[in-house]
C-alpha cells in the first residue's frame, strides 16, 4: 500500500453495467410498471445493495445501489462514507442514474471484496460543498438495506445503511459469546470541579475481581456510552480476558456531553479532570494499579487525539495510548501548519516519555484529516524512540470497525505473550 495516497482504487464507479439492471430495463420495456413492482418486491425480500461477481476478478465485486424516489425527484447523490476529499470536484462519479421512466435510481461501483462502509442517499441534492447541512438534514438511509447503524436512540430515522463485502473480516472479539464469564458494570454520577458539571461514569470490573488481590491494570475511555452501546466494548473485554489474550483489567467509561467538540480538542480542563479527579477517585474506590505501564488512555476520532494529548501531559499516569482514527489534523490556534501535524510538533518538543502507542485508521478515511496526520505522528514518534503499532482496517471513519479494532489495540499494548 502506498501510505501517502491511501487506497482510493478500492472503490470506483464502474464502467460495467449490472446484469440485474440490464434485465430490469428489458422487463420494464415489456411489462411497464408491473416489472417495477416485481423488482421492488424482490428487493424488499432480498435486501440491497445488489452484489454481483465480476468475471476473472476475485478481488472486487460489482455493487449496485438502488433508491426509490417520486415524480418530484430530479437527482439523487449517492454518498458513501469514504472521506470527503474523494468528493471534491468529482460529483459526477456519485450521481445516480434514473432507470428509464421509472422512479428508481441506481449507481454501480466496483468495490474491493474485503471492505465495509456506511452510505446514504441525498435526493434533489443541490450539488454544493455544504456538507454539514447535507449530513444534518438531507441524507436518507437505504430503506431496502437490511443493515443499518443507528446514531440517535430517540430518532429512528437518524441512521446509516452499511455494506459488508463478501470477504470483509468477521468480528471475533466484539460479538457476544455465550458461556464467557462476564464482568460487572457499576454506574456513577461524577461531579467535576474542573468542568463544573456532572456526568455518567461506568466502571467495568472483570469476572473474579477481588479488591484484596494484586492491583489491576486499567483503561480509561472517552465517549464511554458509544463504546458500551455501539462498539460492544464490554463484550470485547469479557472475550479477551476469557481467552487469556489480555490480563483482567478495570475499564472506566466516561460519557461525552454536548460539549464533546470542545472537551476532546486537547482541552486542558477536561484532561485535568481525568488525571486529577477521575483517576484519584477510581483509585480510592477500585483496586487499580499506580504503575503507568499498566494504564491505558483510549479514544476514537477526537477522543484518539485527546488520548495522545493525555499521554503527552500525564505519562506518569498513562503509559499506553490507544487511538482509533485519531483526529490529528487538529491544530491549536497559535500553530502555523507545516509538514508536521500539531501533535507531532508537541512530541518533538519534549524528551522521550515512557509511552507505548497503538494507532489505527481506515483505508477509506479522509486523507488530509486522518491518514496523513496519523502517518506523520507515527513517523515522528518512531524517530523519537517510541514503540508504535500503526494498523489499517478495511473501512472508514465510522462505528463499523472500531469495536473490533479496540481488541487489536488492547492485544498490541497489554497482550499476554503466548508460550512457544
Amino acid at each position: 500500500m502506498n501510505e501517502s495516497k491511501g487506497v482510493k482504487s478500492d472503490m470506483k464507479k464502474s464502467l460495467l453495467k449490472s446484469k440485474v439492471i440490464i434485465e430490469l430495463e428489458k422487463r420494464v420495456k415489456q411489462n411497464g410498471h408491473k416489472a417495477v413492482e416485481e423488482f421492488i418486491h424482490d428487493l424488499q425480500h432480498k435486501g440491497s445493495p445488489i452484489i454481483e461477481h465480476i468475471e476473472n476478478d476475485d478481488k472486487n465485486s460489482l455493487v449496485t445501489f438502488i433508491y426509490e424516489g417520486n415524480k418530484e425527484c430530479k437527482n439523487v447523490l449517492f454518498i458513501p462514507d469514504i472521506g470527503l476529499d474523494r468528493f471534491k470536484d468529482n460529483y459526477r462519479d456519485f450521481q445516480m442514474e434514473k432507470i428509464m421512466e421509472t422512479d428508481l435510481w441506481f449507481i454501480t461501483y466496483e468495490v474491493r471484496n474485503n471492505l465495509r462502509f456506511i452510505y446514504y442517499f441525498s435526493p434533489n441534492d443541490p450539488l454544493d460543498d455544504y456538507w454539514n447541512e447535507r449530513f444534518g438534514s438531507r441524507v436518507k438511509y437505504d430503506k431496502f438495506c437490511k443493515r443499518a447503524l443507528s446514531f440517535d436512540k430517540e430518532n429512528p430515522e437518524d441512521k446509516g445503511s452499511y455494506v459488508l463485502m463478501p470477504k470483509s473480516p468477521e468480528d471475533i472479539w466484539s460479538t457476544k459469546i455465550e458461556d464467557v464469564p462476564k464482568g460487572k458494570i457499576e454506574e456513577h454520577r461524577f461531579e467535576s470541579k474542573n468542568l463544573g458539571d456532572k456526568r455518567r461514569i461506568r466502571v467495568y470490573t472483570p469476572y473474579g475481581y477481588d479488591k484484596k488481590e494484586k492491583p489491576y491494570g486499567f483503561m480509561v475511555l472517552t465517549d464511554g456510552d458509544d463504546y458500551i452501546s455501539t462498539l460492544s466494548a464490554i463484550e470485547t473485554l469479557n472475550n479477551l480476558i476469557a481467552a487469556k489474550e489480555i490480563p483482567p483489567i478495570v475499564a472506566i467509561f466516561i460519557d461525552s456531553t454536548k460539549n464533546r467538540g470542545k472537551e476532546l480538542k486537547c482541552n486542558d480542563s477536561f484532561c485535568k479532570c481525568i488525571a486529577r479527579e477521575v483517576i484519584p477517585w477510581a483509585k480510592k474506590n477500585y483496586n487499580i494499579s499506580s504503575m503507568p505501564e499498566k494504564a491505558i488512555i483510549c479514544g476514537l476520532s477526537l477522543g484518539g487525539l485527546t488520548a495522545a494529548y493525555l499521554g503527552l501531559n500525564y505519562s506518569e499516569i498513562f503509559g499506553n495510548v490507544l487511538s482509533q482514527s485519531g483526529y490529528f489534523w487538529y491544530n491549536s490556534e497559535d500553530y502555523v501548519p507545516n509538514e508536521d501535524c500539531w501533535m507531532s510538533k508537541m512530541f518533538k518538543e519534549v524528551n522521550t516519555l515512557n509511552l507505548k502507542f497503538y494507532l489505527d485508521m481506515g483505508v477509506l478515511e479522509t486523507k488530509y484529516k486522518i491518514i496523513d496526520p496519523n502517518i506523520n505522528l507515527r513517523d515522528t514518534l518512531i524517530s523519537k524512540g517510541y514503540k508504535v503499532d500503526l494498523r489499517w482496517f478495511n473501512g472508514g471513519h465510522d462505528y463499523l470497525s472500531w469495536g473490533e479494532t479496540l481488541a487489536h489495540g488492547l492485544i498490541s499494548l497489554i497482550g499476554i505473550k503466548k508460550k512457544l
